[in-house]
């Protein structure tokens, strides 16, 4: 499902909302209705009502619908925030997957039903043929944590993993520019869906742990070519370089986390 599908049903339900169309409380047509409004997939609509729910612009009633949240909350648009700030901002949201990311994977090793373990399995595979044909799979990836948050069966986790959904896919798609970063993903997603089904907390949460940290490891080497990018161009005006510093090349632990091992 593409990113930009599902985000032209958010902008428009929120302008709704903001613009005062719909009211607090008000109940919002069905998903089936939404989706044919705007010609789109009903997996594109439920996708933007959990954004917008993540947001706190409705809440969802499971059996009765969607409703305009009593005071519905601004709400900054991610995508246009990252356009605007440094890589350092996308290296504070991978700070904060760092603290939760690796205990959300033990805990859906140790609570997740067999639907959670098919469907998480089922997402690792599916990144690994999209990026195969060369597709975008960064909404797969970010679809594989989401699964696992809610498969840890804590709802506090899942909603704080729901309002940092729309960072990760921008940080997905700024590590995505690192061809060997898209496999590296790949050989820790089936890793960690592996621990999981096998129900081995301990490894499933050292998997994801190093996952996290390779991810920041690519985003620091970004920002560090970035900084090299503005050494240069004062070079060519006559300022030295300044002495480069060593830094040790990141350690992928995949071999030593295989799962059987």
């Amino acid at each position: 499902m593409s990113a930009q599908v599902y985000s032209v049903v958010v902008e428009a339900i929120r302008a709704r909302i903001t613009g005062g169309d719909l009211l607090p409380g008000q109940r919002l047509q069905s998903i089936q209705q939404i989706a044919r409004e705007f010609s789109v997939g009903t997996g594109s609509v439920r996708e933007a009502a959990r954004v917008l729910a993540a947001q706190g612009m409705i809440r969802i009633e499971h059996g009765r619908g969607m409703f305009v949240a009593d005071y519905p909350q601004a709400h900054v648009d991610p995508y246009q925030h990252f356009q605007q700030v440094e890589t350092g901002s996308i290296l504070a949201v991978f700070e904060a997957r760092r603290i939760l990311e690796p205990e959300l994977a033990a805990l859906a090793a140790e609570r997740a039903a067999e639907a959670d373990i098919r469907e998480i399995r089922a997402l690792a595979t599916a990144m690994e043929r999209l990026a195969a044909d060369g597709g975008d799979s960064a909404e797969t990836d970010v679809q594989f944590h989401r699964q696992i948050a809610l498969a840890a069966r804590n709802p506090v986790l899942a909603r704080m993993m729901d309002g940092l959904n729309d960072f990760l896919l921008a940080g997905r798609r700024l590590t995505a520019t690192q061809p060997e970063s898209v496999q590296r993903s790949i050989q820790y997603h089936t890793l960690i869906a592996g621990a999981i089904a096998d129900r081995h907390p301990y490894q499933a949460r050292l998997l994801m742990l190093a996952h996290v940290n390779d991810a920041i490891n690519i985003a620091v080497s970004l920002s560090d070519g970035r900084v090299r990018r503005k050494q240069s161009r004062r070079v060519a005006v006559g300022e030295r370089l300044p002495d480069p510093v060593a830094v040790s090349a990141p350690v992928h632990p995949l071999e030593a986390f295989k799962v059987g091992s």
